[in-house]
This record gives C-alpha cells, structure tokens and sequence, in this order.
C-alpha cells in the first residue's frame, strides 16, 4: 500500500545521505605512483598554508591483492620552491621531534610506518614553514614516491 509519509521520509534520508557524502569527499589535487613500493599510489588531499605554517595531507592507497608495507623518515621529506629555488623541511618541536603524523617512532625525529591492505589506504600529515615570497607553487618529495610537481598554493 502507498504511504506517502514514508516516501517522503525515504527521499528525505536519501538526500541528507546524497549531500553528506558530497560535503566530505576530498577532491584529489595530485596522485603519483610509488616508485619503491608494488601497487600503491599517493595522492595528495590538501596543501593549506594558515599563520605562515603550510600543512600537506596525503593518503597512500593499494591496488592489487596483496598488503604492502611502506615507511620513511620525516627528515627526508621536503617541499621545494622551484621559483626561489628554495628547500623547506618538516618543522620540528622543541624536542627535536617532527611534527608530522601519524609518528611510528622518534628515531631520527620520527617516521612513518604502516601497512597498506588491498584496495584500502592510510593518510599521514606533515607541516612545514611556509615559502618566503609566497611562491604560486611548490614541488612535494616523499621518499619512494614520485615528486609532486607544480603544486599550487
């Protein structure tokens, strides 16, 4: 039998479902390949500079059937300004730590570790001092990764 009030509540939960999944998707800047690990792809969700502080997110995704385990240090990653020809490491904490996350370990001033399941993925962060002269892009190098090129800010 029709019910017009549960049509209505139906297409009504619909749309809310419909709207909240267009407000929290993340629309992918860059991907790029890894150049060390089998089947996993990074991609690049947000590049934001606030207070002369830039902060990067990224998410490491796996295609094919098998996990893949994947690590590096904070101190190998950098931004470059290619303009000012300018190199710019991940900011460190008074206690000599990355801030970056998530942080397996402190060795070297911590790393990223984890395993990445098939057709699943993992995000890391990282924050850096913003470029001086206020370049319109920058480079990302993330060790076993391909180099996130003309990055706009």
């Amino acid at each position: 039998m029709f019910n017009p009030l549960k049509k209505a509540c139906f297409v009504s939960v619909v749309v809310i479902i419909f709207a909240a999944g267009l407000i929290f998707a993340v629309e992918v800047i860059q991907t790029q390949e890894s150049s060390l690990w089998d089947g996993v792809e990074v991609d690049l969700l947000s590049v934001k500079v606030r207070n002369n502080i830039l902060t990067v997110k990224l998410k490491f995704r796996k295609e094919g059937e098998e996990r893949q385990k994947v690590s590096a240090y904070f101190e190998s990653c950098y931004i470059m300004d290619e303009t000012n020809q300018k190199k710019y490491f991940v900011l460190k904490d008074s206690d000599g730590q990355y801030i970056a996350g998530p942080k397996e370990g402190d060795h070297k001033g911590g790393y990223f570790e984890f395993n990445v399941e098939p057709s699943k993925s993992k995000g890391i962060w990282m924050k850096f001092p913003a470029p001086e002269n206020s370049p319109e892009t920058i480079s990302l190098s993330i060790p076993g990764v391909f180099p996130f090129e003309e990055v706009e800010l």
